[in-house]
């Protein structure tokens, strides 16, 4: 997709914050914890079929007239890992929703502060018994949540309700399909963009209102901006596997086979030894050796890469960072002085220096591609019903769904949470449109709609892999070994083929 032609809103620019670097850091590492997988196509994939029907006569019935015969409100409960905005915004729905009817009473409960926890505290409740009525998920774990058979597919409710699905975003519903069965009731999608330091353009006698379409077009930014002794290693770049997957999908080079997971039968072998693939770790290793690159390894706490954004020494502090969309309200509201510290994790390692003062003029521009920008893939969170409650409960999960899916918990999702419409007349709401173009924030919030709606191949929004988890421990040791020890590309990338291979098929035999 070409580059965003949407004129730059017309908005104060902010000098002289009061800056508390490690607040900024953790709210983008909490936010850019997902909408990093994809799926593939909706004709030889798992996508497709409009509602996601598959096989009604397979799926369990969805028991959409079961709160009829409540004896009195039902409870339920929701557990999340978000944090900072995205949290607040969680908790909003939830009050709007319980003041909004008297027939269910949703409860919120974090599990942690990132996906992992959240997962781990969801494999361990599956042992006990003692699953929630819906979990917001990250779109990773979809096929290994169907696997384990916890799930109430959207798509019964659905054929059981006759629900209109229509407005939704199509390439969200074939993402989170699995055998052409849409799994969670609503989703909340995220895409990816470049966040940029306009300043150090400009100092750098670049064009702030043209920023890199590619990573070749990083490469040569962040050498303009080193050679005018703007700062040092402008690029910021963690490890993180996302990012990754992001250039791959966007440059249609799948990571597994089998239609890229999803044509039918479950992927048996790494597929991304490509030469598009070599040429990403080529770049990123270049920039790297050339002191073009600050290469930083992605580890459980490690923030450095969005501290290096925001370092209090000018000469250090990162120029250029490709990170998650829905990081936009938590950056705003953090530059506003009006982000809470609390929201951020449940211990200690968030703290604010009132005392640190730093002008940053930090905007965004679409997903730096390998080959175009904009090209990304499907991701969010998906809103998954469990099966395992009684009937009234899942009735309560399947009717709290149907309030996500409206265009007021739309509003909330997307100005408070930064998560993009998943109905998509949402995004046409006048609320919505005003914040877009008006506000800073807001315009990235654009960047990322119009990257959904117009950057993701139909025919290949990314892979669907079981065992997921242990595909990403991969990547990140195959980045960090290209990119950090200098190891060589193609050596480096055949070997890590060969361990992805092993676990896609170890995960098939062992049958989840």
């Amino acid at each position: 997709m070409p580059r965003s032609d949407r004129p730059r809103p017309r908005h104060p620019r902010r000098g002289g914050l009061v800056v508390g670097v490690a607040v900024l850091l953790a709210v983008l590492a909490a936010a850019c914890g997902g909408g990093d997988d994809g799926g593939s196509s909706p004709d030889d994939s798992g996508g497709g079929g409009g509602a996601g029907a598959g096989d009604m006569a397979a799926l369990p019935e969805c028991p959409v007239d079961a709160l009829e015969s409540a004896d009195g409100p039902v409870e339920i409960t929701l557990w999340h890992a978000q944090v900072a905005q995205s949290g607040e915004a969680i908790d909003e729905l939830a009050a709007q929703y319980n003041v909004a009817q008297d027939r269910v009473v949703l409860d919120v409960e974090s599990q942690g502060s990132n996906d992992d926890e959240l997962k781990e505290a969801y494999d361990q409740a599956i042992a006990t018994d003692d699953l929630p009525e819906v979990a917001l998920v990250l779109d990773t774990q979809v096929k290994s949540l169907v696997d384990s058979g916890t799930l109430l597919p959207a798509a019964s409710c659905i054929e059981a309700e006759d629900y209109d699905t229509s407005d939704f975003v199509q390439s969200e519903m074939d993402y989170f399909s699995v055998d052409d069965v849409f799994y969670p009731g609503s989703v909340m999608p995220a895409t990816g963009v470049l966040f940029y330091n306009r300043t150090h353009f400009e100092q750098a006698g670049l064009d702030p209102d043209d920023p890199p379409a590619t990573i070749a077009e990083i490469a040569e930014a962040a050498q303009a901006i080193a050679d005018a002794g703007v700062t040092d290693e402008p690029f910021v770049f963690s490890t993180v596997p996302f990012v990754f997957e992001y250039w791959l999908t966007g440059a249609g080079i799948p990571m597994v086979n089998e239609g890229n997971g999803r044509a039918g039968e479950a992927a048996t072998e790494a597929a991304w030894n490509e030469e598009g693939t070599v040429e990403i770790l080529e770049q990123l290793q270049a920039m790297q050796q050339d002191g073009l690159m600050n290469g930083i390894a992605n580890v459980p706490g490690n923030i450095d890469q969005f501290l290096a954004m925001a370092n209090p020494d000018p000469t250090q502090r990162g120029s250029m960072l490709l990170e998650t969309s829905n990081a936009a309200t938590s950056i705003d509201a953090f530059l506003k002085c009006e982000l809470d510290p609390g929201s951020l994790s449940g211990d200690d390692r968030v703290l604010v220096d009132p005392d640190r003062e730093i002008d940053l003029d930090i905007d965004a521009a679409p997903w730096s591609g390998l080959e175009q920008a904009g090209r990304v893939q499907a991701g969010g969170w998906g809103f998954f019903m469990m099966n395992t409650g009684t009937p009234e409960e899942q009735a309560a999960a399947w009717d709290f769904a149907k309030f996500v899916n409206t265009i007021p918990s739309q509003e909330t999702l997307n100005l408070v949470g930064g998560m993009d419409p998943f109905l998509q007349p949402a995004a046409e709401s006048p609320e919505i449109q005003e914040v877009w173009e008006t506000t800073l924030s807001g315009s990235w919030l654009a960047i990322s709609y119009q990257q959904m709606i117009d950057g993701i191949d139909p025919d290949f929004p990314g892979p669907l892999v079981g065992p997921y988890s242990e595909m990403r421990d991969i990547e990140r040791n195959l980045l960090e070994e290209v990119v950090l020890n200098g190891a060589d590309p193609q050596e480096t990338l055949d070997s890590a083929s060969d361990d992805l291979t092993e676990v896609l098929q170890r995960y098939e035999e062992e049958n989840f």
